[in-house]
């Protein structure tokens, strides 16, 4: 359990972690409580005068209800222009209302501009000078002035979700307020019946304009129409077109008839074509065979040649009836010829006839066609004039009809706004709020005040608690030496004859023992004999420690206080030694014995040895070799030797001698010394392998402490439970 040699680590379940010490943050707070609150009341108060200071401003309102689709009479939307069902129609009129053209006309209509509060004040630097006087302002830039601080007490806002509008004004007359209110909604709504007005009379004048524009284009096309009828000679426009289509339908007919017939023809006429005049081919043509008069010319000419073929046998060729059958054989021949030609010029004829015939079908069809198109043409043109008639006849209509509306409600003053609350002169003022702005100002001021205890807080670099020693040294708590008054400090920087006559402060005396316990405990199989107490800087209760830890030692075990401080000696005043009085100087510089400097205390076994005469170099007196010799023999004498050293930062005393100690005692004086100081001190010690125990905070003032919530500190006193200091 030995752990004298190093230096003592900080426990990690010290550190708070990621969690919210609410009773910390509290006793910042706690701590300058009164601060807080004074200066809060003190902004309070001056608050309060100023508020009561102000003029009062009243506000008074009225409320107007802005039907985006006003009742119509008659319908004619369409002659002003306005689309009163967008959503953007309400936002609109708002916009109007807000404008400077209503406003004029109620600091017109009021005779604002003679008020004084709507008269500002401009400085002009011209007027100090002497023999200079003040340009005065025009009626004008007074009527703009005027206007300019009306807009600015002037609040126009819609409610939400309805059509109602609120117009406010404030003033420091409550009766102006309330006039000025409702006469801006007046002059609202005279302005919209205005310009409705003014609306409806230039929409007339526009219309009656465009319609003797619109007389004069429907005489004009229907002049132009008729002119055209008398052209063409057009009576009826509806059966125009009926004869030549007529006629088309009747040619194309016929044609269709006469190409049939001109085919057949052309057939024929091709048969016959390549036989004509050859009557011995006349008997294989179709379309002659097809001829009656040719059947029986062939009938004929067959029956004469087999009556020739048969009297041929019987008679010969030279009896008369052979003759008389040969010449009615040539007789038949002939006929069939002359038959046959007949036919064939027939076809012909018929061909000739039916080409004849179609051609003059085709050209009376191209004249029909012609003639149709031509009709077209007129009746579209016709049409067109009539079309151009009927349109300007329909918007001449429509406007007239339009201008006898306008007219007939020209004089309805349908108002699309209208008052739902009239104002009313307010009893009480709307500014200053006087409850809300001295509210305001002690809760920012009281705001303003923690911000400003934690910002003192986190600035303030010392230590003052149990927690400041964790979290800003790193360093392990041994114990906490609380303030004592003049009496306590007295008896506990002096050595009486007896321990009931130093012990005036049961505290001091349980802090101290929790301190030696705390040492004997840290290591029980080789206890901590040589202790050495030091400090940053002076003046933090180091002597007045190392005196009262070695008195607390001295009850139970032999123990020795060495005054190490050989540069500013305490030890020998507190003992009441005279100055010349041998001691650790006369050791080291073998100008005494060791028995002739340690003395007696009168508390149980304790003894001491004080410094003796101060050396002009202690720190090589302290290093010399016999000052460990006289350690080791000290050690063998003693069970405990505490010795008080010099603070580490001005002087390396205390390094020196570190070496020599088995644990090292840092004392702290609280909320005085520096963070930073500390931490230097302790490197040092550090540096050179220094034994430190832990620290030790002194001249802690336990009542503040209680108070703020920082320290709970208990005493316990013979036949009495804990009780708080």
């Amino acid at each position: 359990m030995n752990r004298g040699n190093s230096t003592i680590p900080v426990d990690e379940d010290w550190e708070t972690g990621d969690e919210i010490d609410w009773r910390y943050y509290w006793s910042i707070i706690n701590r300058r409580k009164w601060s807080i609150i004074g200066l809060a009341l003190g902004v309070g108060l001056l608050t309060t005068l100023v508020v009561f200071a102000m003029t009062p401003i009243y506000r008074a309102s009225t409320t107007l209800l802005i039907e985006s689709q006003a009742p119509n009479v008659v319908s004619i939307q369409e002659v002003y222009g306005l689309d009163t069902r967008s959503q953007d129609y309400l936002a609109t009129q708002i916009e109007i209302m807000g404008g400077r053209p209503i406003a004029e006309t109620v600091v017109d209509g009021l005779g604002l501009i003679e008020q004084p509060a709507f008269r500002p004040q401009h400085l002009d630097w011209r007027s100090w000078l002497p023999g200079m006087q003040k340009k005065a302002m025009s009626r004008q830039s007074e009527r703009e002035s005027a206007v300019d601080a009306y807009l600015g007490n002037l609040s126009i806002a819609p409610v939400r979700m309805t059509q109602l509008v609120r117009v406010e004004f404030e003033s420091p007359d409550p009766r102006l307020a309330a006039r000025v209110a409702e006469a801006h909604a007046k002059a609202y709504i005279e302005s919209t019946l205005e310009a409705r007005a003014e609306a409806t009379r230039s929409a007339t004048e526009w219309m009656a304009t465009r319609l003797e524009s619109l007389r004069k284009e429907l005489q004009a096309s229907e002049a132009s129409l008729q002119a055209y009828r008398e052209q063409e000679h057009i009576v009826d426009a509806t059966g125009l077109k009926a004869l030549p289509a007529s006629e088309i339908s009747n040619l194309s007919a016929r044609l269709l008839e006469v190409r049939q017939t001109l085919a057949a023809a052309k057939i024929a006429y091709l048969q016959v074509t390549p036989v004509d005049g050859q009557a011995e081919n006349l008997l294989g043509v179709p379309a002659l065979l097809a001829d009656e008069g040719m059947r029986r010319a062939q009938a004929a000419q067959a029956t004469a040649q087999q009556a020739v073929a048969e009297l041929e046998k019987r008679y010969g060729l030279s009896h008369p009836k052979m003759i008389a059958a040969q010449s009615e054989l040539a007789q038949a021949t002939e006929n069939l010829n002359n038959q046959a030609h007949s036919v064939t010029e027939g076809i012909r004829k018929r061909y000739e006839a039916a080409t004849s015939e179609e051609a003059a079908i085709v050209a009376a069809l191209n004249r029909a066609g012609q003639q149709y198109q031509q009709v077209g043409r007129k009746e579209s043109k016709l049409e067109s004039l009539q079309r151009t008639v009927d349109t300007n006849r329909q918007l001449y209509d429509l406007f007239l009809k339009r201008l006898s509306e306008t007219s007939a409600t020209g004089d309805l003053a349908n108002a699309r706004a209208r008052i739902v609350q009239h104002a009313v002169v307010p009893r009480l003022p709307a500014e200053p709020n006087k409850r809300r702005i001295v509210s305001i100002a002690v809760l920012l001021t009281l705001l303003f005040g923690v911000g400003v205890a934690f910002l003192l807080a986190s600035l303030d670099n010392t230590v003052k608690s149990s927690r400041d020693v964790e979290e800003k040294l790193k360093r392990p708590l041994l114990g906490i030496e609380p303030l004592l008054g003049s009496e306590a400090l007295r008896a506990a920087c002096t050595l009486g004859k007896s321990d009931e006559t130093r012990e005036t402060d049961p505290r001091f005396a349980e802090a101290m023992r929790t301190i030696r316990t705390a040492i004997s405990l840290d290591s029980l199989d080789k206890p901590h004999k040589i202790i050495l107490v030091t400090s940053s800087i002076g003046s933090e209760g180091k002597s007045i420690f190392a005196l009262n830890l070695a008195v607390t030692f001295g009850r139970g075990e032999r123990t020795l206080l060495l005054d190490g401080d050989l540069r500013r000696p305490s030890v020998g005043k507190m003992l009441g030694l005279p100055r010349d009085a041998p001691g650790l100087s006369e050791l080291l510089t073998n100008r005494a014995q060791l028995s002739e400097i340690v003395i007696g205390t009168g508390v149980n076994d304790l003894h001491a040895i004080s410094t003796g005469f101060i050396p002009p170099d202690p720190l090589q007196i302290l290093s010399s070799s016999r000052m460990a010799s006289a350690l080791k023999v000290l050690a063998h004498s003693f069970s405990r030797i505490v010795i008080d050293c010099p603070p580490i930062l001005p002087v390396s005393d205390a390094a020196v001698l570190s070496k020599y100690a088995h644990c090292v005692l840092y004392v702290v004086k609280s909320d005085t010394t520096k963070v930073p100081q500390i931490r230097n001190g302790l490197a040092l010690l550090e540096r050179v392998g220094a034994p430190i125990m832990g620290i030790v905070l002194t001249q802690f003032d336990v009542r503040k402490a209680e108070k703020y919530g920082d320290y709970d500190y208990g005493s316990y006193e013979p036949g009495a439970g804990p009780s708080r200091a």
